[in-house]
């Protein structure tokens, strides 16, 4: 592992702690990339991000395939077509529960919360296998326009210039879907909704 690599392994493996610590992802699932120029480094298929390892942090070229393809994380296809249609250099691929309930009922999600109502202005949901070409596409169409996008039943991707930035707007879906869903508990209860005057 050269000195590229292993910056690019401490860079995912810190986020990549974060987003489980946060229990946006479960055993093995989610997964993290970052981009330097035809660079791509993102998680290898079936990795932990509780405790990624070196070795689970695998190199990638955006212009042809190399040897260490066939072990990546299962939606590389999604990341690497992000990077051909965005001009970010980072993704973040999770599974918060609250983001993927909402997606149950909702194709679009517009937080209700300032912080991510300011930011992310609206989430859409789209649909597509895990790792599908329909799913590159839908994913990262959506992405051209907003900073996240909720996948249906699957989770979400979010995207920027920074790791830090991506996992900022994670953790904003997350935070505004949680507060939805309450808003609505509490709705549903006969309690009256007293919108923000400055927003």
């Amino acid at each position: 592992m050269d000195e590229m690599d292993l910056k690019a392994y401490e860079m995912i493996r810190e986020y990549a702690l974060r987003l489980s610590k946060r229990n946006y992802v479960t055993a093995h699932g989610g997964n993290i990339s970052i981009r330097s120029g035809n660079t791509v480094w993102i998680t290898r298929h079936a990795s932990s991000l509780e405790d990624l390892q070196p070795e689970e942090v695998v190199r990638l070229r955006m212009d042809e395939p190399v040897g260490h393809d066939i072990i990546a994380s299962t939606e590389t296809p999604v990341h690497l077509n992000i990077y051909r249609k965005t001009s970010n250099l980072a993704v973040v691929h999770a599974h918060p529960p609250y983001a993927i309930v909402l997606s149950f009922y909702y194709d679009e999600f517009t937080p209700i919360d300032n912080e991510a109502g300011r930011v992310l202005r609206k989430v859409p949901v789209v649909e597509g296998s895990p790792g599908s070409d329909m799913l590159a596409e839908n994913v990262a169409n959506a992405l051209k326009k907003y900073h996240a996008v909720i996948v249906r039943a699957h989770g979400v991707f979010t995207t920027a210039k920074f790791l830090d930035v991506a996992y900022q707007f994670m953790c904003m879906v997350e935070h505004g879907a949680r507060i939805f869903y309450l808003t609505e508990f509490f709705k549903s209860t006969g309690k009256k909704f007293i919108a923000p005057k400055y927003f």
